[in-house]
């Protein structure tokens, strides 16, 4: 249905665009520059249409077909501030327009479309937007984008297991589930894709990254309680190809060291009349496994990544466009040791090999020339096969395969009313059916460990307005969703889950001054009973076994965020600096919590999720410094102190002793510092780094051994020891 809708709608639109408006052989050209040097690659097009074009080598462009009439050109360059021009038009009289673009070092006006799903500039923004763009990723050596979100406030991410590469993030002290990570702004990252995806997304797929921290952007989703990861694949500029080769070793001097080899492949074409382009990129990456102890055990596993992908516009009329993307990912790594034997011939073994397809179809038609208002319609889905050992002991029985699939359509409708305020309207339906079974052996049936889908058919509106040096947003969001477990055999199973939330959604920005900014947010949000998150990873540590269910009184997870934040910008003798000081707080209400129930002679737990008998809360400070010195220096640091707490102790371990009030893997303190020197346009300098601080964390092994015990396995007496004690 939503199909027929769509196509339907684009025929429509289409037609009736292309009948209305009849094209002017008008022709604007011009220069864009900066201190009298022409800048390439500039985007320059006309608002309000489809019409657009990059800059040459020199910095010239020209702009054909432009309708008779009062027209604005707009000129957008990275790390330049935007500048527009008013011009009228007349039919066969073509216009001279040249643009001088002053800089923007600290990316201060960069676009974002993620602070309310609309494009604004970070400026305008109404609630705190951090870019991570390519210069970030080349600085910090970055190969996808979980190695690069670790350099921006609030964020963490955390290896959860040295032998599958189990990573999750966590933003403001919430763990992964609580963050909404989008492809292109749409919601299509399930649960499983967030266990390993953001290891699986390499830069040179990524235009940028755009973080929301807080529940800011409940417009996206009410899940969207810790914050929001928006990433923005590349679009095609201009005519180009690029290929990079790149080969690294870690541990040198180790007896065996691991090697990390890369091939990146880009390239775009764009038609002359630029109605048309694509962009087309691979990656293809293997690292061996390491082991930094000596143990015969990996602290790095192995992997095997190869990525293709494309993405590309068409534009059939003066007012519409299409754009496609397109992208597929195959992903195998492996842990533990004997590496050479099958998984299930080895000590401990933690495997897994992706397949990962997804998709984004959108269409975009601007209905109002003056007002610039804009109909979006839109389809996405991503479907990710899993196939996985999770063993130890050498059990033949921890094989299994997983099958997901995710999809999000939808539409919405900008629509500006005069200069000083705005409405965003629409509807989506999100929808995602997971299937993890667990292989039999030796002739045993396989068995359905999950079998569920998720259903959420939402809608939101948000309005907008501007005063004298304030400005308002007003957004609501109302999710409807449906869980159901598919499978009637299952032990743990569960009844159909509803609900039904409404998350209001607030916003302030005030210019105190030029070079100061205050905002305030709050917004409410939600967490769904579902079984699957990142939970479904199954934990395998000194021959036990984890399993995840939900207890049969499970309600949702209700939030509510505040967050305040002070923005200053200045010039310090010779060097221009940002600086940041946001504060947050977000009370939890029936707090998702985990007891655990020992079974089948202790080789076994299980991992009940049910709601904490009191509340939660996590409440911090973020800090943030930016600052552009002479000689091209650039440096960012960041630093978080939270506090994650349950009102009342809850167990976090397998034994009575295991009860804390608070958060497992959430330290108190964190961040990161990066200091780039451009010394000459071919050589940069980098340095980077990131700490954290203590935290607690589930033991779900033996008893630990002494240092004096381990001592004596190390000079081979181990005959003085138990043989089951682990380190």
């Amino acid at each position: 249905m939503y199909r027929l809708f769509i196509s339907i709608a684009i025929v429509l639109v289409s037609g009736q665009t292309m009948a209305q408006y009849k094209l002017a052989e008008t022709t604007v050209f011009g220069k864009v520059q900066h201190l009298k040097i022409g800048l390439p690659f500039t985007s320059v097009y006309v608002r309000g249409t489809t019409i657009g074009t990059t800059t040459d080598v020199e910095g010239n462009y020209s702009l054909s077909h432009i309708p008779e009439g009062d027209n604005t050109i707009i000129v957008q360059a990275v790390g330049y501030k935007s500048k527009s021009a008013a011009i009228k038009t007349l039919a066969n009289e073509p216009v001279e327009l040249h643009f001088d673009l002053e800089e923007d070092i600290l990316n201060l006006e960069g676009i974002v479309v993620t602070a309310d799903r609309n494009v604004t500039s970070r400026v305008q923004a109404p609630v705190i937007v951090n870019t991570l763009g390519p210069k970030l990723f080349a600085s910090t050596q970055a190969v996808n984008i979980g190695e690069a979100l670790d350099f921006s406030p609030g964020l963490r991410v955390e290896n959860n297991c040295q032998n599958c590469g189990f990573t999750q993030l966590r933003i403001n002290g919430l763990e992964g589930p609580y963050s909404q990570i989008l492809m292109n702004s749409r919601p299509i990252f399930s649960g499983l894709a967030g266990v390993y995806g953001l290891e699986l997304i390499p830069a040179n797929m990524i235009q940028r990254v755009e973080v929301v921290r807080g529940g800011g952007s409940a417009l996206f989703g009410g899940n969207a309680i810790a914050g929001t990861v928006n990433i923005i694949t590349q679009d095609p500029v201009t005519n180009g190809f690029s290929i990079d080769a790149r080969s690294g070793m870690l541990g040198v001097g180790n007896d065996a060291p691991a090697f990390d080899n890369m091939i990146t492949v880009n390239g775009s074409t764009v038609t002359e009349d630029r109605k048309a382009g694509m962009y087309l990129y691979g990656l293809s990456r293997t690292r061996t496994p390491f082991d930094e102890n000596g143990d015969d055990f990996s602290e790095l596993l192995g992997l095997n990544n190869l990525t293709l992908g494309f993405s590309g516009f068409l534009k059939p009329s003066l007012k519409t466009k299409i754009m496609l993307d397109l992208y597929t990912i195959r992903d195998k790594r492996r842990g533990g040791n004997k590496f050479d034997y099958l998984p299930h011939e080895s000590d401990i073994t933690e495997m897994v090999d992706h397949t990962i397809t997804g998709g984004n179809l959108s269409f975009d038609v601007f209905t109002n020339s003056a007002k610039l208002n804009k109909l979006t319609l839109y389809a996405a889905g991503q479907r990710v096969d899993r196939f996985s050992y999770y063993g130890a002991q050498q059990d033949p029985n921890a094989y299994g395969t997983t099958n997901d699939f995710t999809s999000s359509v939808g539409g919405q409708y900008n629509w500006n009313i005069g200069n000083v305020s705005s409405i965003v309207a629409g509807i989506d339906n999100n929808h995602n059916n997971l299937e993890d079974t667990k292989l039999g052996a030796n002739g045993n049936e396989n068995i359905v460990i999950v079998n569920q889908f998720v259903n959420t058919l939402g809608s939101f509106v948000q309005y907008d307005l501007k005063y004298d040096k304030s400005k308002f947003s007003l957004g609501l969001r109302y999710d409807n969703y449906l869980i159901r477990d598919l499978d009637d055999d299952q032990e743990y199973k569960q009844s159909d889950v509803k609900g039904s939330v409404l998350a209001p959604r607030v916003t302030y920005l005030l210019d105190i001054r030029p070079t100061i900014q205050y905002r305030l947010s709050y917004a409410k949000g939600y967490r769904a009973p579902q079984i699957f998150d990142e939970d479904l990873h199954i934990e395998a540590s000194g021959s036990r076994r984890v399993l995840h269910t939900n207890a049969v009184d499970l309600k949702q997870e209700t939030s509510h965020s505040i967050s305040t934040s002070f923005n200053f910008i200045n010039n310090i003798s010779s060097a221009m600096t940002e600086f940041l000081v946001e504060g947050f707080y977000t009370r939890l209400i029936d707090p998702f919590a985990y007891e655990y129930e020992q079974l089948d002679s202790g080789t076994t737990y299980v991992s009940v999720r049910k709601n904490a008998d009191d509340g939660a809360y996590v409440t911090g400070i973020n800090l943030e410094l930016k600052a552009s010195f002479p000689h091209n220096i650039m440096m960012s640091a960041g630093f978080t102190f939270q506090k994650s707490r349950f009102d009342s102790p809850q167990f976090w371990g397998d034994n009575e002793t295991s009860r804390s009030n608070e958060f497992p893997r959430s330290p108190s303190h964190y961040g990161f510092f990066n200091l780039d020197w451009d010394i000459t346009k071919r050589l940069c300098v980098s340095l980077n780094s990131i700490y954290t601080g203590s935290m607690y964390i589930p033991h779900f092994g033996l008893e630990p051994i002494s240092d004096d015990e381990w001592e004596l396995i190390q000079s081979n007496a181990t005959d003085q020891l138990e043989p089951i004690q682990t380190r």
